[in-house]
């Protein structure tokens, strides 16, 4: 067994309950109550705020990244449509946000519940071949409830990465539900951004799958420009070398909070067929379509709050400089 372990430290130590974190703790306290509360009042109850606080002062420059973001990716949208999908995309942060607790205090069997898993069978018919899956899933509000709630609870192996918090508590939180449920499969890890790829091959060539946010901005040096919408995107290069060397189907993922059902759309889409193929500007130029795609099913609930388009083919330009 090839499994890789990460060296990244989570634990807790006795410093952690010092009282600079009691406010951590205390909102750690309030996801556990919002967990067991109704879920259509609580939906109800973080709309609502949401709606109030549209316009509040400290939102205002997470607003405007995603007013730039869009007006590049749709020059179609009118201000009021940009708007619009702004605001939906508040509710659904507060929404998600309430709900984050039910992953590290709900039970198995209420996370599946919780999910409508949307093409799964792609993840099934993979396994069947005998296929290590990369989970393509650009950045969305519900993440995590893909990862651990959808794909980790129901015993498929998963491994990824993430960048650590300034806060321990919230890493300790956040990396201690997303390995919840790794021991039903008995292999699958979580790692650190910056011990790189290396571990995610070991663990795709171990059979343990590999969830994958592919749209971060990684700068110029590190990256090549691909369409993205109607803008350019600087973009990791790696699909292809990480599909091929894990000898894994990719198959792209999005999750989208649905408040009319009070569930979870967890959406796979069909694998990307003859994957790699090409050059890897060819291979990542497939890989934003798909991306798109999933982004497709419902821009509402896309991190467009993200300086996802930071990087310019035009060096020097700073396009969220306000």
């Amino acid at each position: 067994m090839t499994q890789y372990q990460s060296r990244f430290d989570t634990s807790l130590k006795k410093q952690h309950f010092l009282p600079k974190y009691w406010p951590t703790w205390f909102l750690i306290g309030l996801l556990f109550i919002f967990s067991y509360l109704p879920i259509k009042w609580r939906d109800r109850f973080a709309a609502f705020i949401a709606d109030k606080i549209y316009n509040a002062k400290f939102l205002t420059k997470r607003k405007q990244i995603a007013f730039t973001n869009l007006g590049l990716c749709f020059p179609e949208y009118s201000q009021a449509e940009k708007d619009a999908l702004m605001r939906e995309n508040l509710r659904s942060v507060a929404q998600i946000l309430l709900s984050l607790g039910e992953i590290a205090f709900r039970s198995r069997r209420f996370l599946i519940q919780r999910i409508n898993f949307i093409g799964e069978h792609y993840i099934k018919e993979a396994e069947a071949q005998g296929k290590s899956i990369i989970f393509l899933a650009p950045h969305c509000y519900g993440l995590d409830f893909a990862g651990a709630a959808a794909i980790s609870a129901r015993g498929y192996p998963l491994s990824s990465m993430f960048n650590d918090y300034r806060n321990p508590i919230f890493d300790w939180f956040v990396t201690g539900y997303r390995t919840r449920f790794t021991k039903l499969a008995g292999k699958g890890t979580l790692y650190h951004r910056s011990e790189g790829l290396k571990p995610a091959i070991k663990s795709l060539r171990d059979k343990a799958h590999f969830y994958y946010l592919p749209d971060e901005d990684h700068g110029r040096e590190n990256s090549i420009f691909c369409d993205f919408y109607a803008s350019k995107k600087a973009t990791l290069p790696v699909i292809g070398r990480l599909a091929k060397l894990g000898r894994a189907v990719v198959i792209p993922t999005y999750t989208s909070y649905n408040a009319a059902t009070s569930k979870i759309d967890v959406i796979c889409h069909a694998p990307l067929e003859n994957f790699p193929n090409g050059d890897e500007q060819h291979q990542t130029e497939l890989m934003n379509r798909a991306i798109e795609k999933v982004i497709d099913e419902n821009r509402a609930q896309y991190m467009w709050t993200l300086k996802l388009l930071k990087t310019r083919p035009e060096e020097g330009l700073d396009i969220y400089k306000r």
